[in-house]
This record gives structure tokens, sequence and C-alpha cells, in this order.
């Protein structure tokens, strides 16, 4: 008798033990197909995501130089959150030192390093459709102001990166 009833309470513990085995594991599998989902769509989003630089020139002028730069979003996605794309200038100054500089943005007007979106357009007329957002076809001018001053003759880059980890590169010159 006493064996039926240790075998009784082994099998219980089997079964429970199992059990709670099996839903860790249904549980791990979960989280795990919810991150490669996750991924998918965000590895989506970056292909259907592309900005093109049209043009980019400063003008040499007595304390900080303004930068301006025009982007077109010639992908499918719509772009927004300024305050988190990243835009790095390298340059070189009119002492011929190297500045490798990264900007913050600066909403309602840029100080010297700092960038600004200065319009937002659609076949160049101003945008009325979800104001401040970058839709597929429309063109962004980004002013950045730098100091010290850009050397003249020299060409210099700018790096654009979105959240999402599209960049878009381009040079410039006095």
């Amino acid at each position: 008798m006493e064996t039926v009833l240790v075998s009784i309470i082994c099998i219980a513990l089997v079964v429970f033990g199992g059990m709670t085995m099996s839903q860790g594991f249904m549980t791990s599998v979960d989280a795990s197909t919810t991150g490669l989902s996750e991924i998918g769509q965000r590895t989506e989003i970056m292909m259907r995501t592309e900005l093109t630089p049209i043009s980019a020139n400063t003008t040499l002028i007595t304390g900080a130089d303004p930068l301006e730069i025009v982007l077109e979003n010639t992908g499918q996605t719509k772009m927004a959150d300024f305050e988190k794309w990243d835009i790095i200038v390298q340059y070189y100054d009119d002492s011929g030192d190297y500045q490798i500089v990264w900007l913050p943005y600066a909403e309602g007007g840029a100080g010297t390093y700092e960038w600004e979106v200065v319009w937002i357009r659609l076949n160049g007329q101003a945008e009325t459709f979800e104001p401040n957002v970058l839709n597929p076809g429309e063109q962004i001018m980004i002013r950045a102001w730098l100091d010290p001053s850009v050397g003249a003759g020299t060409t210099n880059m700018v790096v654009i990166s979105t959240p999402t980890g599209i960049t878009s590169s381009t040079y410039f010159s006095p």
C-alpha cells in the first residue's frame, strides 16, 4: 500500500513537472516568434524607405555659416520625428582644421551647431497634407549653422540618418 501511495505521488510530480516545462517552452517560443515578427516589420519599413539628396550648399558669411540641404523622400513610407534624426557634418574650417560635428535638432529656429526644418514641399508647393511629415514624393530643406566657418575651396560631407537606420549623404562646397 505504501508503494502505491508513493507511486501516485511520483506520477503526479512527473505530470506536474512536465506540464510546467511545456508551458515554459511554449512561452519562450511565443516570445521568440513575436520578436521575429517585429524584426520583419522593421526590415520591411527599412526596405521601403529612401532619402535622396537633391542639393547641399553653404554660404560663407560673417559668423556661423548656413548649410542648406534639400532631400526628397523617394521611398514608400512617410517620415517624421525629426528630433530623432541624426545629422553629422564633416568639413574643413577656414583655418584648415578637420571638423566632425553631430548636430541636434532645434524646433523653431536653430543656433550654432544645430539644425532645423525650413520647409517641406510637394512639387514646389507648400505642404498642406499632414504638416511636419515628410510623405513620399515630398522634399525637405534642412538648415544647419556651422561655426567655425567652412573653408573656401574645400569639399565637405554631410550625413543624415533617420530613426529607422536609413542614411543619406552628400557633398557640399562653399
